[in-house]
């Protein structure tokens, strides 16, 4: 199977998930009325602010040429997660979070800390997240 291939099914994956998720969200607030009462933070128009400007095949790209670039040896490596966040501490407002794409490629030897993961910013750098 194509590396594409298997990158299309992680986003079906994905959007199914968040599908799934909304709708359960939607019929938790329907048998529970006072739901509504809580108090809700206002999430921003997910058009504008989570809609990445690189998708994830051109951050992919990116993130390998820079692991060639870096010569980080992943030969024996697969890659686990691909997933777009919003990178900043806890107590960073949500508006000063920097939008990326983070790779995370596990090592086959199963060493704890052997990680690779890289961050790919929305203008297109990379850099090596420190792995745990």
């Amino acid at each position: 199977m194509s590396r594409i291939s298997i990158l299309m099914v992680m986003l079906v994956c994905v959007s199914l998930r968040l599908d799934c998720a909304d709708q359960l969200g939607r019929a938790d607030s329907a048998q529970n009325p006072d739901a509504k009462d809580r108090q809700s933070v206002p999430l921003p128009d997910r058009a504008t602010t989570f809609r990445p400007k690189l998708t994830l095949q051109q951050a992919l790209k990116i993130a390998e040429n820079f692991i060639d670039r870096e010569h980080i040896d992943i030969r024996s490596y697969w890659l686990y997660r691909a997933i777009y966040i919003l990178s900043g501490d806890e107590k960073t407002p949500y508006e000063k979070k920097i939008p990326a794409w983070h790779f995370w490629w596990v090592s086959e030897k199963g060493v704890s800390g052997d990680d690779v993961e890289i961050l790919v910013y929305m203008d297109g750098t990379a850099s090596r997240a420190p792995s745990m």
